[in-house]
């Protein structure tokens, strides 16, 4: 009996933390609402040209109708997402001081990964290349039956070196915010409001973890990126600086740390949210910090 109330006391005060952490992390005001988020319409392709009621029978048939590309295909580029050129609202006044101000700026079109990359994918660089495996891997394999979750326990370099490997890059943090937030400025790649289903967060008692990449599809930003929002942070090329117009003094602003986005398993939805950005010691690594490739 002594022992069962012992660890009735252990989950009690575990899950006490957990609420405690939630609850600092809903000090953070919500996000503003920068418009709808309803998706552009799709252009009508042009009506065929009306036929002769009577056409002869060695005539050819007419052509069929164009139809343009939608946004987001993956036609070109098998396995990456293409982001057009546009602008976008990045940022936001409603979070820590680090993440304002929000402001529009315009990147040029670019491709991203429709997800992070694997371990599966990491295996075979690491087998192609003999580059050194993950810290965690056992005999230098990843663990049975997580093939396609995300690759984790790797620092910046490792990820770069992946990336040029690929033929690719890392994104900058300007392009994943865009892949992840679209055009206007929503909190969530989804939308501006929570949904429960659509991101790999931290459950309010108890203790998450990794989840195959993709399993929540109803998470995926307007373009068709998925797990943005949760499940792993990811690395982005950029060093960790106060934006423009940013007058905080941050000793941690500078060529010392790279950006990481997107929040993971270990955080709440609020921390998941499209503009809120970290910072991690590049020669570092973590088993919530993972990656994609831009191209």
């Amino acid at each position: 009996m002594k022992i069962k109330n012992k660890i009735l006391i252990t989950v009690v005060f575990i899950s006490a933390l957990n609420i405690y952490s939630f609850a600092e992390e809903l000090k953070l005001p919500p996000l503003p609402s920068f418009g709808t988020t309803q998706t552009p319409a799709k252009r009508q392709a042009p009506s065929p040209a009306a036929q002769p009621a009577s056409a002869p029978s060695s005539q050819k048939p007419a052509a069929p109708a164009y139809t343009p590309p939608s946004y987001g295909t993956m036609s070109e580029i098998p396995g990456m997402i293409f982001i057009p050129a546009g602008e976008f609202i990045i940022g936001t006044d409603q979070g820590f001081k680090y993440e304002s101000p929000a402001r529009v700026i315009s990147l040029n079109g670019f491709y991203i990964d429709r997800s992070e990359v694997t371990n599966a994918q990491y295996q075979r660089f690491v087998d192609s290349t003999g580059h050194a495996p993950v810290v965690n891997w056992k005999g230098g394999r990843f663990p049975k039956g997580e093939e396609n979750f995300p690759v984790t326990n790797i620092g910046y370099y490792d990820a770069l070196a992946y990336a040029r490997w690929a033929g690719k890059r890392l994104p900058t943090e300007e392009e994943w915010e865009k892949a992840a937030r679209g055009s206007d400025g929503r909190s969530y790649p989804w939308g501006n409001e929570w949904k429960k289903r659509a991101a790999n967060v931290r459950p309010i008692i108890g203790f998450g973890g990794l989840a195959a990449v993709g399993s929540y599809p109803e998470g995926a930003s307007k373009y068709g990126c998925v797990d943005m929002s949760g499940n792993v942070w990811e690395w982005t090329t950029s060093w960790f600086a106060a934006y423009p117009g940013n007058l905080t003094d941050d000793p941690n602003f500078g060529e010392k740390y790279k950006v990481i986005r997107g929040g993971s398993y270990r955080q709440s939805e609020i921390i998941a949210q499209c503009p809120r950005r970290d910072f991690m010691d590049p020669e570092q690594s973590r088993v919530d910090v993972g990656f994609r490739c831009a191209k």
